[in-house]
């Protein structure tokens, strides 16, 4: 059998390409080193090429079920793998976002002492909450697990209204907030309260 590497040395001082196993071989002149090293990548080949041949003789066993039928009972699912949080229902044990998810979760920086997942089904419930029309709110009652505080904050502070009269700002709130260069002593919460009524 043939092997593809000539052990004619093309190892003339200077040449900087690569000498398959050249880095085991030193300590002698560079041409007598290229001329070890490719002799014993044309044995590696060889042998490389003759273990092939013999493991393509080698017959293969067909592989036998241990069971006809599954051993657990498979659930039909009522939502397909990869729905989205957003479009299961409240109650739906898959509805959060797995640890390690760094994207935006509507309602979530005002909740707290939570496990991830636990954290973002009930910001995503709020959310699902605020969403819905009022009268379909009156209709199906309250969510279960959502917080008082946490739906009590959402009621102050509707969206699009910036300075909530009734509480403060999110600390790291990075927008305007009028005449805050001039309080100084307080909490961001606590300056914060009714930024709008201060200005006038």
């Amino acid at each position: 059998m043939e092997a593809v590497v000539s052990t004619q040395s093309t190892g003339v001082p200077g040449y900087t390409g690569y000498v398959p196993k050249g880095q085991h071989f030193f300590g002698e002149r560079y041409a007598q080193a290229c001329d070890n090293a490719l002799r014993s990548f044309e044995k590696d080949l060889i042998v490389k090429q003759n273990d092939e041949e013999k493991l393509k003789m080698v017959p293969r066993k067909s592989f036998v079920p241990v069971a006809k039928r599954a051993a657990y009972p498979v659930k039909p699912r009522e939502f397909g793998y990869g729905t989205s949080p957003y479009r299961l229902p409240s109650d739906h044990a898959e509805k959060y976002f797995v640890s390690g998810y760094t994207g935006f979760v509507p309602r979530s920086r005002e909740l707290l002492a939570k496990s991830y997942p636990e954290l973002t089904h009930t910001a995503l419930n709020i959310h699902k909450q605020e969403q819905t029309p009022k009268q379909d709110r009156l209709r199906r009652g309250s969510t279960p697990g959502i917080p008082p505080r946490a739906m009590a904050r959402a009621k102050t502070a509707p969206p699009g209204i910036i300075y909530p009269p009734k509480s403060g700002l999110i600390p790291n709130y990075t927008g305007h907030v009028p005449a805050m260069k001039f309080k100084f002593g307080k909490t961001y919460g606590a300056t914060t309260v009714n930024a709008l009524q201060t200005v006038s």
